[in-house]
């Protein structure tokens, strides 16, 4: 649910003051709705990119469906035409863009709304107080979009689309893909758009990250006059993962934690030993043209549940190999951290057995995203992949992992992936029901992970950070991983404390001979981070406060 003030602020009900048609020969868009158009944040100046205008209305499309391009499209045969041979239909928007176009930094951020909620503000690390955090977002210069594709949800940013003309008046929710696509055309294409910029990126996370996969994977990111739209797209937290939309009776809403995985899983095609299929992600006659530049972008929690198998991005079909990931694709592991990441200081333990993870992602997320942004805009490399490999011992099979003994009530050893979910585009179905293999990342002594995008707060530890979280017996099987959650499991404060413990991690105080000492291996090991930019120069002070506040939590009583 979406309670935050920014949140509420974005989604507020519109009310319709302007309507204004578009008329191309190509352009999707044929119009908008501006429910109101003012100055954001009270006229408030984001750095050089001075003052914002925030603009709400609908976006009105129509879609030719005898076009190729949306032949992909379910259903779309059984829709109802308007006198042009169009299918029409609507979507919820929010723009904020600079006031001065010239003071931005060319690119438009489209973000994938996740159940209606928006949620590219958690680049700008908002909190209670402060709905739009240090301003990240803005202050770069970005033009941003908010944009409904999605029919079942009852708020937020939706989209409004017909039913099929067979007496059954299903929605046709694969249009939630054709708006994302013809909003991007519209904005990079047509100099009438109430925005325009030479770049376009686009962000989703969990289910909108999955989404952005599925929208690759159909060959969304070229337009109905062969045109790509998205120059750089980052699936975030959606693993190997797509999402059901483009389906008769489609429920993208409630497809949740589990078994939402279905062949193919990396980019590139390689042959199915199950199915006997040979296709890739992007490696399909829908997807080859027009690629975008890409970030995988997952959390640890995607290797160990919710059916999501991160690792197969970057493995063969087989599990038993790594894979040369195609020069338009990175590929990160944000190590030892949840899906989303738990407030801090960490709560006591309720649904899981640990605490919940609290190892913020959002400040190397910020650096990924200015790569990103570098990539497509100046040509400039973006940082290596980062992710664990089979070939180094850096990921292995479940069964393999040497987690310390720290008296857990469950066995990692013996947990399941899920099963394959099936591909109605393949022949056979790409072998649904079969069991997926489950590739982890391996961890040291203490439990964090070796590979990855490693923060200072695993390269210089207080605590194991885990992608896992058993059931608190009280709400289900102890034996099983509570969805999405990993855990947190802080280190002793003293020798004879951890020897009390029977904990088999060095304490504190075995580790560290001050506070002092600590930040000052924080500082080192963040400016290193900085040198390979996986984090910014202005995120070191807050990552140094997290740390010494982490500290003075763990060792107030010494």
């Amino acid at each position: 649910m979406c309670t935050s003030k920014l949140c509420r602020h974005l989604i507020k009900h519109f009310t319709i003051l302007l309507l204004w048609p578009i008329y191309s020969a190509q352009a999707a868009v044929t119009g908008y709705e501006i429910a109101s158009d003012e100055l954001y944040a009270n006229g408030r100046e984001f750095g050089e990119a001075g003052q914002y205008r925030a603009i709400r209305g609908t976006l009105t499309f129509a879609v030719d469906p005898q076009n190729a391009r949306n032949r992909i499209i379910t259903d779309i045969e059984l829709a109802p035409l308007d006198e042009n041979g169009q299918l029409a239909f609507s979507s919820d928007f929010l723009l904020l863009i600079p006031v001065n176009p010239a003071s931005g930094n060319q690119v438009t951020l489209v973000d994938i709304p996740n159940r209606g909620n928006p949620i590219m503000q958690r680049f700008n690390l908002p909190t209670t107080e402060s709905p739009d955090g240090d301003a990240f977002l803005m202050s770069e210069g970005y033009s941003l979009l908010w944009l409904g594709w999605e029919e079942d949800i009852d708020r937020g940013f939706r989209i409004s689309i017909p039913g099929t003309t067979d007496g059954e008046n299903i929605p046709i929710s694969g249009l939630g893909f054709a708006a994302v696509r013809d909003a991007a055309s519209w904005i990079k294409h047509d100099p009438d758009a109430l925005v325009s910029t030479d770049y376009l990126l686009t962000f989703g996370l969990s289910q909108s990250g999955r989404y952005l996969r599925s929208f690759l994977y159909l060959g969304f990111n070229t337009d109905e006059a062969g045109r790509q739209v998205y120059d750089g797209v980052i699936p975030h937290i959606g693993g190997a993962s797509r999402i059901d939309l483009n389906r008769r009776g489609a429920q993208p809403v409630s497809q949740g934690q589990f078994n939402a995985t279905s062949y193919p899983f990396a980019d590139d095609a390689y042959a199915d030993p199950l199915s006997g299929v040979r296709e890739g992600q992007l490696d399909n006659p829908r997807a080859r043209e027009n690629q975008p530049k890409i970030f995988y972008t997952n959390s640890s929690v995607e290797y160990w549940g919710g059916g999501r198998i991160a690792a197969m991005i970057h493995t063969t079909p087989d599990a038993q190999r790594d894979l040369i990931l195609p020069e338009n694709v990175r590929v990160y592991l944000l190590a030892g951290t949840q899906h989303g990441p738990a407030a801090f200081p960490p709560a006591a333990a309720s649904t899981g057995q640990l605490q919940n993870n609290p190892h913020n992602y959002w400040w190397p997320m910020r650096a990924l995203l200015t790569a990103m942004t570098e990539w497509v805009r100046d040509d400039i490399p973006p940082p290596p992949s980062a992710h664990p490999q089979l070939a180094n011992g850096s990921l292995i099979p479940v069964s393999e992992i040497e987690f310390p003994d720290l008296d857990i009530d469950a066995s990692l050893n013996s947990l399941d992936a899920g099963i394959r979910m099936p591909n109605p585009l393949l022949q056979g179905n790409g072998a649904p029901g079969a069991e997926l293999p489950l590739l982890v990342p391996q961890v040291n002594e203490d439990g964090n992970e070796i590979a990855g995008i490693i923060s200072p707060e695993l390269t210089v530890p207080l605590a194991t950070y885990t992608g896992w979280n058993f059931n608190n017996p009280q709400i289900g099987d102890p034996n099983r991983l509570y969805p999405l959650a990993g855990g947190y499991i802080p280190f002793s404060a003293s020798l004879e404390e951890r020897i009390s413990n029977n904990d088999p991690r060095l304490s504190i105080e075995e580790r560290y001979a001050s506070k002092t000492e600590y930040l000052e291996l924080i500082t080192a090991a963040a400016e290193d981070l900085v040198a390979k930019r996986y984090l910014l120069q202005r995120d070191i002070p807050a990552v140094y406060q997290r740390a010494s506040a982490h500290w003075d939590l763990l060792m107030s009583g010494q």
